[in-house]
Protein backbone atom coordinates (compact mmCIF):
# COMPACT_ATOMS: atom_id res chain seq x y z
CA UNK A 1 0.00 0.00 0.00
CA UNK A 2 3.00 2.34 -0.32
CA UNK A 3 1.29 4.43 -3.03
CA UNK A 4 -1.57 5.19 -0.64
CA UNK A 5 0.56 5.64 2.46
CA UNK A 6 2.84 8.18 0.77
CA UNK A 7 -0.09 10.43 0.20
CA UNK A 8 -2.50 9.69 3.04
CA UNK A 9 0.01 10.33 5.81
CA UNK A 10 0.90 13.93 4.97
CA UNK A 11 0.89 17.29 6.71
CA UNK A 12 0.65 20.46 4.63
CA UNK A 13 3.52 22.64 3.50
CA UNK A 14 2.34 25.55 1.31
CA UNK A 15 2.22 24.88 -2.45
CA UNK A 16 4.29 27.15 -4.68
CA UNK A 17 1.65 28.18 -7.21
CA UNK A 18 -0.76 31.01 -6.38
CA UNK A 19 -4.31 30.64 -7.70
CA UNK A 20 -7.49 28.86 -6.56
CA UNK A 21 -6.49 27.30 -3.26
CA UNK A 22 -8.23 24.34 -1.67
CA UNK A 23 -7.26 22.19 1.29
CA UNK A 24 -8.73 19.42 3.38
CA UNK A 25 -7.65 18.27 6.82
CA UNK A 26 -8.14 14.77 8.23
CA UNK A 27 -7.19 13.04 11.46
CA UNK A 28 -5.51 9.74 10.67
CA UNK A 29 -5.89 6.68 12.90
CA UNK A 30 -4.13 3.35 12.53
CA UNK A 31 -5.45 0.37 14.50
CA UNK A 32 -7.60 2.88 16.37
CA UNK A 33 -4.57 4.90 17.48
CA UNK A 34 -3.92 8.48 16.43
CA UNK A 35 -1.19 8.57 13.78
CA UNK A 36 -1.29 12.26 12.89
CA UNK A 37 -3.08 14.93 10.87
CA UNK A 38 -3.20 15.13 7.12
CA UNK A 39 -3.92 18.27 5.14
CA UNK A 40 -4.02 17.78 1.39
CA UNK A 41 -3.74 21.03 -0.54
CA UNK A 42 -3.40 22.21 -4.12
CA UNK A 43 -3.22 25.51 -5.97
CA UNK A 44 -4.90 25.27 -9.35
CA UNK A 45 -5.09 27.68 -12.29
CA UNK A 46 -6.74 27.20 -15.67
CA UNK A 47 -3.50 25.77 -17.03
CA UNK A 48 -1.38 24.44 -14.16
CA UNK A 49 -1.40 23.12 -10.60
CA UNK A 50 1.08 22.44 -7.79
CA UNK A 51 0.90 20.72 -4.42
CA UNK A 52 3.36 19.88 -1.67
CA UNK A 53 2.92 17.94 1.55
CA UNK A 54 5.03 17.00 4.55
CA UNK A 55 4.40 14.40 7.25
CA UNK A 56 5.58 13.60 10.75
CA UNK A 57 4.18 10.76 12.86
CA UNK A 58 2.25 11.80 15.97
CA UNK A 59 0.46 10.33 18.99
CA UNK A 60 1.24 6.80 20.15
CA UNK A 61 2.23 5.77 16.63
CA UNK A 62 4.83 8.55 16.59
CA UNK A 63 6.24 7.36 19.89
CA UNK A 64 6.69 3.87 18.47
CA UNK A 65 7.99 4.79 15.02
CA UNK A 66 9.26 8.08 13.61
CA UNK A 67 8.45 8.64 9.93
CA UNK A 68 9.06 11.79 7.90
CA UNK A 69 7.91 12.45 4.35
CA UNK A 70 8.02 15.39 1.94
CA UNK A 71 5.95 14.95 -1.23
CA UNK A 72 5.26 17.38 -4.06
CA UNK A 73 3.87 17.49 -7.59
CA UNK A 74 3.61 20.00 -10.41
CA UNK A 75 1.56 19.57 -13.55
CA UNK A 76 -0.83 21.03 -16.08
CA UNK A 77 -4.60 21.27 -16.33
CA UNK A 78 -6.17 20.06 -19.58
CA UNK A 79 -9.92 19.84 -20.11
CA UNK A 80 -10.42 20.15 -16.36
CA UNK A 81 -8.18 17.12 -15.69
CA UNK A 82 -4.98 17.32 -13.66
CA UNK A 83 -1.98 15.92 -15.53
CA UNK A 84 1.23 15.57 -13.48
CA UNK A 85 4.58 16.55 -14.97
CA UNK A 86 7.03 16.10 -12.10
CA UNK A 87 6.51 14.18 -8.84
CA UNK A 88 9.02 14.04 -6.00
CA UNK A 89 9.05 12.29 -2.62
CA UNK A 90 11.60 12.13 0.17
CA UNK A 91 10.82 9.58 2.89
CA UNK A 92 12.69 8.68 6.09
CA UNK A 93 11.07 5.76 7.90
CA UNK A 94 13.69 5.58 10.61
CA UNK A 95 15.68 2.83 8.93
CA UNK A 96 15.77 3.86 5.28
CA UNK A 97 15.85 7.18 3.43
CA UNK A 98 14.56 7.46 -0.13
CA UNK A 99 14.56 10.43 -2.50
CA UNK A 100 12.57 9.84 -5.67
CA UNK A 101 11.85 12.03 -8.70
CA UNK A 102 9.42 10.87 -11.39
CA UNK A 103 8.84 12.54 -14.76
CA UNK A 104 5.31 12.04 -16.11
CA UNK A 105 5.40 14.15 -19.26
CA UNK A 106 6.14 14.24 -22.10
CA UNK A 107 5.59 10.59 -22.96
CA UNK A 108 5.30 7.73 -20.53
CA UNK A 109 6.24 8.17 -16.86
CA UNK A 110 9.78 7.29 -15.81
CA UNK A 111 11.93 7.32 -12.72
CA UNK A 112 14.47 10.12 -13.10
CA UNK A 113 16.42 9.59 -9.90
CA UNK A 114 16.27 8.00 -6.48
CA UNK A 115 15.68 4.67 -4.77
CA UNK A 116 12.08 3.43 -4.65
CA UNK A 117 12.87 0.83 -1.99
CA UNK A 118 11.79 -2.19 -4.05
CA UNK A 119 13.82 -5.15 -5.31
CA UNK A 120 10.98 -6.31 -7.57
CA UNK A 121 11.18 -5.64 -11.34
CA UNK A 122 9.71 -2.18 -12.12
CA UNK A 123 6.33 -1.79 -13.80
CA UNK A 124 6.18 -1.51 -17.58
CA UNK A 125 5.05 2.07 -18.19
CA UNK A 126 4.56 1.88 -21.96
CA UNK A 127 0.77 1.92 -21.49
CA UNK A 128 0.68 4.44 -18.63
CA UNK A 129 0.75 7.76 -20.50
CA UNK A 130 -2.42 8.80 -18.61
CA UNK A 131 -1.22 7.61 -15.18
CA UNK A 132 -1.13 9.99 -12.22
CA UNK A 133 1.04 10.19 -9.12
CA UNK A 134 -0.08 9.34 -5.54
CA UNK A 135 -0.51 12.96 -4.45
CA UNK A 136 -2.61 13.94 -7.47
CA UNK A 137 -4.69 10.81 -6.83
CA UNK A 138 -5.55 11.91 -3.31
CA UNK A 139 -6.45 15.46 -4.23
CA UNK A 140 -8.65 14.48 -7.19
CA UNK A 141 -10.43 11.66 -5.35
CA UNK A 142 -11.13 13.60 -2.14
CA UNK A 143 -11.70 17.18 -3.30
CA UNK A 144 -15.19 18.72 -3.18
CA UNK A 145 -17.28 17.49 -6.10
CA UNK A 146 -20.74 17.97 -7.63
CA UNK A 147 -23.14 15.27 -6.42
CA UNK A 148 -23.49 13.77 -9.91
CA UNK A 149 -19.72 13.31 -10.21
CA UNK A 150 -19.18 11.46 -6.92
CA UNK A 151 -18.19 7.77 -7.25
CA UNK A 152 -16.92 8.09 -10.81
CA UNK A 153 -13.21 7.87 -10.14
CA UNK A 154 -10.80 5.46 -11.81
CA UNK A 155 -7.09 5.96 -12.36
CA UNK A 156 -3.78 4.24 -12.98
CA UNK A 157 -1.22 5.36 -10.41
CA UNK A 158 2.57 5.19 -10.74
CA UNK A 159 5.09 6.07 -8.00
CA UNK A 160 8.31 5.58 -9.95
CA UNK A 161 8.36 1.78 -9.65
CA UNK A 162 4.89 0.40 -8.91
CA UNK A 163 1.70 0.51 -10.96
CA UNK A 164 -1.65 0.31 -9.15
CA UNK A 165 -5.22 0.71 -10.35
CA UNK A 166 -7.58 2.72 -8.12
CA UNK A 167 -11.37 2.64 -8.51
CA UNK A 168 -14.11 4.40 -6.53
CA UNK A 169 -17.24 3.58 -8.52
CA UNK A 170 -19.57 1.66 -6.16
CA UNK A 171 -22.23 4.23 -5.18
CA UNK A 172 -24.44 3.76 -2.09
CA UNK A 173 -26.69 6.75 -1.27
CA UNK A 174 -28.08 6.96 2.27
CA UNK A 175 -30.15 10.09 2.79
CA UNK A 176 -27.98 13.08 1.95
CA UNK A 177 -24.80 11.03 2.28
CA UNK A 178 -23.09 8.97 -0.38
CA UNK A 179 -20.65 6.14 0.25
CA UNK A 180 -18.22 5.30 -2.54
CA UNK A 181 -16.78 1.80 -2.44
CA UNK A 182 -13.79 0.81 -4.48
CA UNK A 183 -10.45 -0.88 -4.48
CA UNK A 184 -6.71 -0.51 -4.72
CA UNK A 185 -5.31 -3.20 -7.02
CA UNK A 186 -1.61 -3.94 -7.31
CA UNK A 187 -0.84 -4.44 -11.00
CA UNK A 188 2.94 -4.64 -11.42
CA UNK A 189 6.21 -3.58 -9.84
CA UNK A 190 5.40 -5.46 -6.61
CA UNK A 191 7.16 -8.37 -4.96
CA UNK A 192 5.47 -11.77 -4.67
CA UNK A 193 4.86 -11.09 -0.98
CA UNK A 194 3.22 -7.72 -1.71
CA UNK A 195 1.00 -9.33 -4.34
CA UNK A 196 -0.36 -11.86 -1.83
CA UNK A 197 -2.82 -9.16 -0.81
CA UNK A 198 -3.33 -7.87 -4.33
CA UNK A 199 -6.68 -6.13 -3.91
CA UNK A 200 -7.48 -3.86 -0.97
CA UNK A 201 -10.93 -2.36 -0.32
CA UNK A 202 -11.38 1.40 0.06
CA UNK A 203 -14.48 3.37 1.06
CA UNK A 204 -15.14 7.11 1.17
CA UNK A 205 -18.19 8.80 2.73
CA UNK A 206 -19.25 12.14 1.23
CA UNK A 207 -21.62 14.63 2.88
CA UNK A 208 -23.30 17.78 1.51
CA UNK A 209 -21.33 21.03 1.83
CA UNK A 210 -23.33 23.75 0.12
CA UNK A 211 -23.67 22.89 -3.56
CA UNK A 212 -21.03 20.15 -3.49
CA UNK A 213 -20.25 16.86 -1.76
CA UNK A 214 -17.32 16.74 0.66
CA UNK A 215 -15.26 13.70 1.68
CA UNK A 216 -15.80 13.17 5.43
CA UNK A 217 -14.50 9.67 6.19
CA UNK A 218 -12.03 7.36 4.44
CA UNK A 219 -11.34 3.73 5.40
CA UNK A 220 -8.71 1.39 3.96
CA UNK A 221 -6.35 -1.39 5.02
CA UNK A 222 -2.58 -1.23 5.36
CA UNK A 223 0.04 -3.88 6.07
CA UNK A 224 -0.07 -2.68 9.69
CA UNK A 225 -3.86 -2.97 9.95
CA UNK A 226 -7.02 -0.93 9.28
CA UNK A 227 -6.65 2.83 8.88
CA UNK A 228 -9.26 5.59 8.83
CA UNK A 229 -9.24 9.31 8.07
CA UNK A 230 -11.89 11.61 9.55
CA UNK A 231 -12.42 15.18 8.35
CA UNK A 232 -11.53 17.91 10.83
Amino acid sequence: MRILIVGFLALLAAPALAADQSSMRFEVRLLGLRAGMIEIAANVTDRAYAARTQFRTAGIVGALKQVRADVSVQGRVAGGALKPRTYTEAIDDGSRVTNVKVQFAPGRPRLVSGDTGSSAPPADTSGLTDAIDPLTLLYVALRDQPRDEVCRFEADVFDGHRHARITLTGRQPAGDRITCNGSYRRVSGYSDRERENRIVSISVIYVPAGDVMRAEHVAFDTKLGPAVMDRR
